[in-house]
């Protein structure tokens, strides 16, 4: 009698082992896409662009692509 609930507990062991492998590897696989990432960070900004541009120099705003000598973009994903 014991030795038949011994082997029950090792084959359920065995499938809950299978299972959570399983369950693992395909949640694993899921990739962030550059499309959601871009969703967010406009969800995240909301209606205030939140870039800056400074002086005149040799850098590209983000904004309006005019030569700056810096920039400010807070908390972006993007730049």
């Amino acid at each position: 009698m014991k030795n038949k609930i011994n082997k029950i507990l090792v084959i359920v062991a065995v499938i809950a082992a299978i299972t959570g492998g399983y369950i693992q590897k395909s949640r694993s696989s899921l990739e962030v896409s550059p499309l959601l990432l871009e969703n967010v960070e406009a969800l995240a900004r909301g209606e205030n662009d939140g870039v800056y541009c400074f002086g005149i120099g040799t850098v590209d705003c983000p904004l309006n692509n005019t030569k700056v000598d810096s920039y400010y973009a807070p908390y972006s994903l993007l730049y």
